[in-house]
């Protein structure tokens, strides 16, 4: 099995808490990985979990700043050299242009293949979605080897590249794989929609449809929470007053994965409203979880949900409401739902998706 290069780090962000668990599920599932990253990370103790594992890893100064692109080039191609790398897996278009740039440098000296997951394309802008689709379509076309597709959804978005294109979702961190499905609460419509306080995430729309819920319903019970942090934030909050609902509906703000994973626990509703997802993080978490699942049909829900047996799909705010009003009245569905999620959650696990990648990709 040929070496493997993964970055494990983004944009602004250093390295990644998801590319961390990512990088670590494959070096545990035995894949001959050397990784990657810039100096920063997203969160204290990513570096520690690395090292830990004895992974080999190596920290380049400004990887993720987007400058000083030949410097950057001939450090990451003295890496590939020395440790006669064969296959790269990059996770943007900056480290994509690198990898390029190296191979054609390495042209008749060392065979590279690349690997591209599609994390995202501003997608809930309309015309820079068919901008950036135009751009990133053309640069996988004339450099990647494979691209990795989360969603069957994301994977239409690039049709034309479909011969190149791997469907391989992400994984749940192993804190969610409970060995017993934890009981659903029984007090009414517990929901919850973690996300970014901007615009195409629409946590307007939940919260007009739960105070319409409410005021057709007479509805005494359910709560709303919308943890998350963004520039829409205060919007949100007095939108939420303005509907008379602000003892219903609860924003915590930003919170840690396992404060998350504790909110989703006390929920029996994962309800999403984004216009666009390349995967969705929060459809696959309450799902792995065992909770019923309400999502747009965007990233993996049409992959995953099928109407009335583990969730719903909707579209617009006036179908939120339907839906609202009838699981609020039968309520013994929603446990049902999150029952049938809970035997399905295997799909997520990161030792199957580490099998997957390395029979379908790592044959290069």
């Amino acid at each position: 099995m040929s070496k493997l290069l993964f970055f494990a780090s983004d944009f602004k962000i250093g390295l990644s808490a998801l590319l961390t668990d990512e990088l670590i599920a494959f070096y545990q599932y035995g894949i001959d990985v050397y990784a990657i990253a810039g100096e920063k990370e997203q969160e204290p103790g990513l570096t520690e979990k690395i090292k830990l594992r004895s992974i080999p890893i190596t920290r380049v100064k400004g990887l993720d700043c987007h400058a000083n692109f030949r410097m950057l080039a001939e450090a990451i191609k003295e890496i590939i050299v020395k440790n006669k790398i064969r296959i790269v897996h990059v996770q943007n278009n900056w480290q994509l242009a690198l990898i390029a740039y190296v191979k054609y440098k390495l042209l008749f000296k060392q065979k590279i293949q690349i690997i591209y997951t599609l994390h995202g394309f501003r997608h809930n802008s309309l015309w820079k979605s068919y901008i950036a689709q135009l751009v990133i379509g053309s640069a996988l076309f004339l450099f990647a080897d494979k691209v990795i597709c989360m969603s069957g959804y994301l994977k239409r978005k690039f049709r034309l590249l479909s011969y190149k294109i791997e469907l391989l979702p992400l994984g749940v961190p192993s804190t969610f794989f409970t060995e017993k499905l934890e009981p659903l609460p029984q007090n009414g419509l517990q929901m919850i929609f973690p996300a970014q306080f901007r615009h195409g995430k629409n946590q307007d729309v939940i919260i007009r449809a739960f105070a319409e819920h409410i005021k057709r319903t007479k509805d005494s019970d359910s709560r709303l929470v919308l943890p998350g942090a963004g520039d829409l934030l205060n919007e949100m909050k007095k939108l939420v007053d303005s509907l008379g609902i602000s003892n219903r509906v609860e924003f915590p703000g930003l919170l840690s994965k396992e404060d998350i994973r504790q909110l989703y626990l006390k929920s029996n509703i994962g309800i999403v409203s984004s216009n666009s997802e390349t995967f969705g993080q929060s459809i696959v978490e309450p799902f792995v979880l065992g909770r019923c699942v309400i999502s747009r049909p965007v990233g993996i829900a049409c992959d995953i949900i099928q109407d009335g047996v583990n969730g719903y799909i909707y579209d617009h705010q006036r179908d939120l409401i339907k839906l609202l009003d009838n699981l609020y009245t039968h309520q013994d569905k929603m446990r049902q739902m999150g029952a049938n999620n809970f035997q399905r959650r295997d799909l997520f696990r990161w030792d199957n998706i580490s099998k997957e990648y390395r029979n379908r990709l790592l044959t290069l």
